[in-house]
């Protein structure tokens, strides 16, 4: 069973943490404190547009949490409580954290297209609590304009259909160092792909110190292209 926490609009330009890191430190913070299994953060793109404000490139981040049976109502409490406690103490002076709890299950297509609208158009604070209402997932935001609540609602929808957005947290993928085997990849829940989407089954991958797994078919996939003798991410640029 999935919990998605979506997050975004944390930081500022000045900021020494960005969404991806607070993302990473709140994982680690609520599966310390609850019966959840931290799996790992993906990070979502929304539309770039001089009408939408954003601090750098306009992304959220959601976290990923398994848990061994269907979240109840107390468990969705329990994260929201210290999740937006946390955003509160770690916000920037000029943030508009928003704040999305859902059981990956219970999201409905409507969120997903909220999500998918997002990427592609300027839409409204108000549209996404109507969104968020309508499907009965939670929606907050915690100071500033409250317009974090956009990406938070979007990246929830985006990770629960699970076919767009990439890891920026997950397992190990931080710490393989400049080159790491296709099988080790795979051990770690890391589909790997060549160019037409065909499994790779060996091989080296360059990492080139970047290794961020896209979410496709529900599961982190890395597609790879030839480096040499060897492979590496095709995602790097």
């Amino acid at each position: 069973m999935r919990l998605l926490v979506g997050i975004d609009d944390t930081d500022s330009v000045d900021s020494d943490h960005g969404t991806g890191r607070v993302s990473r430190d709140l994982g680690a913070a609520l599966a310390d404190r609850h019966d959840v299994a931290w799996v790992g953060s993906v990070r979502q793109q929304f539309l770039v547009d001089p009408r939408v404000p954003y601090t750098t490139h306009n992304s959220a981040a959601c976290l990923w949490f398994e848990v061994d049976e269907p979240p109840g109502e107390a468990l969705v409490e329990a994260i929201v409580e210290d999740a937006g406690a946390y955003l509160g103490e770690v916000m920037a002076d000029v943030a508009d954290p928003g704040l999305c709890v859902a059981d990956a299950a219970e999201v409905p297509e409507a969120v997903t297209a909220f999500g998918r609208r997002a990427q592609a158009e300027v839409v409204t604070k108000d549209a996404a609590y109507e969104t968020a209402a309508a499907a009965g997932v939670f929606l907050d935001e915690y100071g500033g304009t409250g317009d974090g609540v956009i990406g938070a609602l979007g990246s929830v929808g985006l990770t629960a259909a699970g076919d767009r957005g990439r890891f920026i947290a997950y397992g190990s993928i931080r710490d393989y160092g400049p080159e790491v085997a296709v099988d080790r990849l795979r051990a770690d829940g890391i589909r790997v792909v060549d160019g037409a989407g065909a499994d790779v089954a060996a091989g080296t991958v360059n990492t080139h110190d970047w290794v961020r797994p896209q979410l496709r078919d529900g599961q982190p996939t890395l597609p790879v292209e030839p480096d040499g003798d060897r492979l590496r991410p095709a995602n790097l640029d």
